[in-house]
C-alpha cells in the first residue's frame, strides 16, 4: 500500500510561505494541492492501492471518493507521529511506501523504477532533492510497515540508512532525479517554473505559477 500524508493547507509549507509576499500564500497552497492530486492520479494509473493521512476531514472525504482504500485523520501535530499512529490501523505483514505530497515531477516512471528495485529488499530510501540540501526523504519503502521508526525531516535519509544498516536489513538508496524534487524553498519553485516540460500536465502548473512575479522575488 502507498501512503501519502498531507497537512491542512493552512499549515503546509510555512517556511516557504515565510519568504514570499503574503499575497502568494494561496498560490503556494494551490501548488502543493496540485502536486498531491498529481500523485493520486499517478497511483490510480499504475494502478496501486493507496491511502491518505491528513488532519483535514475535507481532504479525506474527497479522497475516499477518488479510490483511497485507507484514510486516517491525524492530529496535525507531527508527520512522524501521524504515520506511526496510522500504520497501527493497517494489516501487518504487508509492504508500504510512504511518499511525500509535494513532488511535482512525480510520474509513472518513478513508481515503475521503484517497484522494479524492491524484490528481495527490505527497505528502499529515496532521498529528496531540494535546493536546501537538507538530505531529507522523498519516499520510503518497507517490506513490512514497522521495520523502521518513522523519522522524516532534515537528514532523515542518513538516519534511515544508518538504522537499516544497524538492524541488518537489506536496503537500497535510489536517487531518482528529477522525480524526487520537492518544493521546500523558493529556489525549488523557481526550478519548477524553469522545467515545466518535465511535469505531468504542465499547463496546470503554469496557470498557478503565472500568479507569481518571478522578477521581484
Amino acid at each position: 500500500m502507498v501512503l501519502v500524508q498531507i497537512k491542512d493547507p493552512l499549515y503546509t509549507k510555512t517556511r516557504l510561505k515565510s519568504v514570499l509576499p503574503l499575497e502568494y500564500t494561496t498560490t503556494i497552497d494551490k501548488l502543493v494541492e496540485l502536486c498531491f492530486i498529481n500523485t493520486i492520479l499517478m497511483l490510480k494509473k499504475i494502478p496501486c492501492s493507496f491511502g491518505v493521512i491528513s488532519p483535514s476531514q475535507s481532504i479525506l472525504k474527497r479522497i475516499q471518493k477518488n479510490g483511497a482504500v485507507f484514510t486516517y485523520q491525524d492530529s496535525g501535530s507531527n508527520l512522524n507521529t501521524a504515520l506511526s499512529d496510522a500504520i497501527q490501523k493497517i494489516p501487518r505483514k504487508q509492504p508500504i511506501l510512504i511518499i511525500m505530497p509535494d513532488l511535482p515531477f512525480l510520474n509513472q516512471i518513478f513508481f515503475h523504477t521503484l517497484f522494479n528495485e524492491i524484490e528481495n529488499t527490505d527497505i528502499v530510501i529515496i532521498p529528496s532533492s531540494s535546493q536546501n540540501n537538507d538530505f531529507g526523504t522523498a519516499a520510503l519503502y518497507m517490506s513490512e510497515p514497522d521495520l523502521l521508526e518513522f523519522d522524516f525531516g532534515k537528514n532523515s535519509c542518513h538516519r534511515f540508512k544508518n538504522k537499516a544498516a544497524s538492524k541488518g536489513f537489506k536496503y537500497k538508496i535510489l536517487d531518482l532525479i528529477p522525480y524526487n524534487r520537492d518544493l521546500d524553498t523558493l529556489d525549488d519553485v523557481k526550478y519548477l517554473e524553469r522545467h515545466l516540460h518535465q511535469v505531468f500536465k504542465p499547463e496546470m502548473y503554469s496557470e498557478i505559477l503565472n500568479q507569481i512575479d518571478f522578477n521581484i522575488i
